[in-house]
């Protein structure tokens, strides 16, 4: 955490420098002394679940803000309901767009939202950096197209084609697995976790048996768990989000399926275990991708709390116990978004943000389980993560690989 003081402390140096010398922004959403920031999600209907991504974002951006801000400037933070619905979010990007003005807009938790403000954004130079997972929204890598990223569009989080890859490597090393099956919503977020997923389990001479789909709504899983059962597979992968991955879990523990299933990034882990509401559904054979250093609750993610904590209102907060993993999720989001700012300088344009966000190399964010790097080649910062699950006794386990723990 010193490190990390350290570079606040910097910040805080290089604006009182600035304020000194008096230097005004004629950039769009930038004043001498504000910095004017869209952050769009789900803040209303079933989708809601995510917004403590957003949430986190607020809280990083609230703490800078404390502490004086960035060269000055503190962060005007404007908030916008997408429902996660396509027409909702289109709307609420165009508002921040053109009657807010915003410099840029982050977080946008939903890829079919995320996909369907890009164009605006990509007309009017506007900077994103979020958490939707599809990988058709920074390109390159993962994509399926070729040449440079669209120029304002970046992650400085995993996206779905990196996060797949990791979920493939992960059921691979178990031992002897080989025939693995696939559940997954017919969507390009799904597609964007287990296409990768699969091409890696087949290059390392496994074989999915299986690639079925769970419609987004599902109430039940039966039919997709007795498919598997009939496969013998080694192991599942659950393109899915939440509600649907947690009819799945008790399912497969209603009718006997004694396989591991390995849960996308579109479920909070703790919250799956809640609703699930059954250690023997779960203990053992539940795992997730785990994008941070450690445990949420461990000392190495307390600092993180703490600002949760402190710059969150109480209904901007859980309604009961500690903040989520969707919580440390926006806030090391909200870490690399205003560490773009701190590189870019005093004259800080559009154009120097992202000249400035594509010098990061190995950069610690101190809670992300990997380092950030984005080149001009390159808009997707994170490329591997650890994942964790239960031990038979209900323990919370971090892993490396299969059976190898952090600890």
């Amino acid at each position: 955490m010193t490190s990390f003081k350290r570079k606040i402390s910097t910040v805080a140096l290089a604006a009182s420098i600035a304020l000194i010398s008096g230097t005004a922004a004629a950039e769009r959403g930038v004043t001498d002394t504000s910095i004017k920031i869209g952050n769009i999600g789900p803040f209303s209907g079933k989708a809601a679940m995510f917004n403590p991504l957003n949430y986190g974002s607020v809280a990083y951006m609230r703490y800078i803000n404390d502490m004086g801000g960035v060269y000055g400037r503190k962060f005007d933070i404007k908030l916008g309901d997408t429902a996660c619905a396509q027409a909702k979010g289109i709307a609420a990007a165009k508002k921040m767009v053109y009657d807010e003005k915003v410099f840029m807009i982050t977080v946008n938790p939903c890829s079919g939202v995320a996909m369907a403000v890009k164009p605006t954004l990509e007309k009017e130079g506007v900077p994103w950096s979020g958490v939707s997972a599809n990988p058709k929204i920074t390109g390159s890598i993962g994509s399926g197209g070729k040449g440079m990223p669209p120029k304002y569009m970046f992650h400085v989080t995993p996206n779905g084609y990196f996060s797949g890859v990791t979920m493939g490597k992960f059921i691979m090393t178990k031992p002897n697995a080989k025939k693995i099956a696939i559940v997954a919503h017919t969507n390009d977020w799904a597609r964007g976790y287990c296409d990768p997923a699969k091409d890696y389990i087949e290059s390392q001479g496994g074989e999915v048996v299986l690639d079925t789909a769970m419609e987004r709504g599902s109430t039940d899983a039966t039919a997709q768990v007795l498919q598997i059962k009939s496969k013998g597979v080694d192991g599942v992968l659950g393109c899915l989000y939440q509600p649907e991955l947690v009819v799945l879990l008790k399912a497969a523990h209603k009718y006997k399926l004694n396989t591991p299933i390995i849960g996308a990034l579109g479920a909070d882990f703790g919250q799956v275990i809640q609703q699930v509401g059954n250690p023997a559904a779960v203990n053992g054979v539940f795992f997730q991708g785990h994008l941070y250093k450690d445990k949420i609750g461990s000392p190495a993610l307390e600092w993180g709390k703490q600002i949760l904590l402190k710059y969150l209102t109480k209904d901007e907060l859980p309604k009961t116990g500690d903040p989520t993993h969707f919580y440390y999720f926006g806030l090391f989001n909200g870490i690399g978004v205003v560490e773009g700012f701190r590189r870019a300088g005093r004259d800080l344009t559009r154009d120097t943000y992202i000249a400035a966000i594509e010098t990061l190399r190995d950069f610690d964010n101190n809670i992300s389980a990997g380092r950030v790097t984005i080149t001009p080649e390159q808009h997707v910062g994170i490329s591997d993560m650890y994942f964790n699950g239960l031990d038979n006794d209900g323990n919370e386990v971090i892993f490396k690989a299969w059976g190898q723990t952090l600890h």
